[in-house]
């Protein structure tokens, strides 16, 4: 059978990491793909008492339609801890929206704010979920390398100087999702001063910010500036299965949201929502459970980079983040990851190809490897395999 389907789609891309699952669910398969968090971070016991609290204490509210920008109890919660963070104070109505994790957040930008043909800005290597987000409006993408200290915000002055105007600009400045790369103080302030002066409107999505784990706390960008929508979630930090997330940024901006949001469906679901701001809300209970999880990762950052140092060495390099789940690499000889990914999946480990987050997809020596899910032995061992791996690469060419 055949299908008109919408012109739009037509440079719709699937998902290389989940197209990776398949591989990464056969048996014995150790993944260094996928960016899931630990299910050692899930906080069971609490979520569980919990829920069963809110439905004797709430009833049938709890699983009752709700407002579609979300339930009061959680935009109370998201006003007061960023007006902390941000210095500035936060609307608990007109600047904030819950959504479907952030995933939803840029694909509903993306409705409201890009026509065809419209500049989009974003770093190379980028999120792969945002660009799939994005390409579905057709937008015409610029890209902007980086470094390991985030977006060389240097150079969008120059292109921006010399009359380039984007629509939006996209940043992941804490432990940036795939290169794990913290932007610096001075090019958060940049970019701000760039946001002001030519009436930019940045997109800063912040879903690790949470999972530091070595240096300073650094300022959102939209602490310099009110022209940002902020992104995070409780995702990475909570648990990614109840998709809650939110953005804040200008009234004008979000009341367009909203209204494509209630087109899209209608509100976030109610129960996550209430059982989440129940929980965070508890004195100190958002402390505890990151000083519960942040180690886990720091010790899982570590087994790899280490194991890496030690059995592969000067045929790859790399930078050790400072929080987040990745480690971006280059290896020295290896000119198309995609061909190296076919030996290490024959040795029992996957990565994802650093071309995935690219937007031309044209192949290189990067990839990404996720330490999130694997225990450090198992770290250990999925090195020893990639190692094996490179070396059948070698001999085969």
């Amino acid at each position: 059978m055949s299908f008109q389907f919408a012109t739009r789609t037509k440079g719709l891309r699937s998902s290389a990491i989940r197209d990776l699952l398949k591989v990464t669910e056969m048996p014995n398969m150790l993944s260094l793909a996928g960016g899931l968090p630990t299910p050692d971070s899930f906080p069971l016991p609490d979520l569980r008492r919990e829920a069963d609290r809110l439905l004797g204490e709430y009833g049938p509210r709890v699983v009752q339609y709700s407002a579609t920008d979300g339930v009061v109890e959680l935009r109370t919660w998201i006003a007061a801890h960023y007006s902390v963070e941000l210095g500035r104070p936060v609307s608990v109505d007109g600047e904030i929206i819950v959504t479907h994790g952030s995933q939803q957040a840029l694909d509903l930008l993306a409705k409201v704010l890009v026509d065809p043909g419209d500049v989009v800005m974003s770093e190379s290597p980028a999120y792969l979920g945002a660009v799939q987000a994005l390409e579905l409006f057709e937008p015409r993408f610029e890209v902007v390398p980086g470094d390991e200290h985030g977006m060389c915000v240097e150079l969008l002055a120059e292109r921006l100087a010399a009359g380039l105007r984007p629509k939006l600009v996209y940043v992941v400045p804490n432990f940036h999702n795939p290169s794990g790369a913290t932007m610096s103080l001075e090019r958060r302030r940049l970019l701000a001063q760039l946001a002001d002066e030519y009436e930019l409107l940045i997109v800063e999505d912040d879903p690790y910010g949470a999972i530091r784990f070595a240096g300073e706390p650094l300022p959102p960008v939209a602490s310099f500036t009110t022209r940002v929508v902020h992104l995070s979630t409780f995702s990475k930090i909570v648990a990614p299965g109840f998709r809650v997330g939110w953005m804040i940024g200008p009234p004008e901006v979000m009341a367009m949201v909203a209204r494509a949001k209630q087109a899209a469906d209608l509100h976030t679901a109610t129960f996550p929502q209430m059982l989440l701001a129940n929980i965070v809300s508890q004195a100190g209970w958002l402390d505890a459970q990151k000083a519960r999880i942040v180690p886990m990762y720091r010790e899982r950052c570590v087994a790899l980079a280490d194991a890496i140092d030690d059995r592969i060495g000067d045929r790859i390099r790399f930078h050790r983040p400072e929080g987040g789940m990745f480690l971006w690499t280059e290896f020295r000889d290896v000119p198309d990851t995609k061909v190296l990914l076919q030996h290490a999946v024959e040795a029992g480990v996957a990565f994802v190809p650093g071309n995935a987050f690219t937007i031309d997809q044209a192949p290189d020596s990067k990839a990404r490897f996720s330490y999130s899910t694997l225990a450090p032995d198992q770290l250990v061992e999925a090195v020893a395999r990639l190692t094996r791996a490179l070396d059948a690469f070698d001999a085969g060419r």
